[in-house]
């Protein structure tokens, strides 16, 4: 499902570039967040989770996030700032994070709380990826405000910031 997920979404954000079109590149968005809900849901329903697929889901979601922001962008150059900020926060600190669980030996960030409850919490929980995910962009797509996303995202990078020092105070435990 993860390639099928990158597959799609990345055909229509593609089209989205060529034809300039915001349209193509919301439904290039839901087409995303869709899939990646029901990409998570079955594999772990279904028992198939494993390290590399979420490692994959993990790059995935970054390169996905990125074509979609591009596009944004090219639609809302007055964003460029807080669209910078954003992709530097979700792809390079965020994707840090979100592959740490290696260092535990867990499947997958799902199951972070087996290691730090706090961490999982502000970060991979239903709350947690809603926030890290979805906030800014929602808040962007509905506002085409700067303003509106920069006190959330603020308060994001913080939080990340937090979950990054706090992780690395912790102890190597075998998950």
């Amino acid at each position: 499902v993860t390639l099928i997920r990158t597959v799609v979404a990345i055909s229509f954000f593609s089209i989205a570039s060529i034809e300039h079109s915001s349209t193509w590149n919301l439904i290039g968005l839901a087409v995303y967040w869709g899939l990646d809900c029901l990409d998570g849901f079955l594999a772990r329903t279904l028992n198939q989770e494993t390290r590399f697929g979420a490692q994959f889901d993990i790059l995935s979601v970054r390169f996905l996030i990125a074509f979609f922001y591009l596009n944004y962008l090219a639609f809302h150059p007055e964003l460029a700032a807080v669209i910078a900020v954003f992709l530097f926060q979700f792809m390079v600190i965020d994707h840090y994070l979100s592959n740490q669980f290696m260092r535990w030996q867990l499947l997958s960030p799902n199951y972070f709380y087996k290691v730090d409850r706090t961490i999982w919490w502000l970060n991979w929980s239903m709350p947690g990826k809603f926030f890290n995910s979805g906030a800014v962009t929602i808040l962007l797509l509905a506002t085409n405000s700067a303003w509106a996303a920069w006190p959330v995202l603020v308060i994001l990078f913080a939080v990340k910031i937090y979950s990054w020092v706090r992780m690395h105070r912790l102890p190597l435990l075998v998950g």
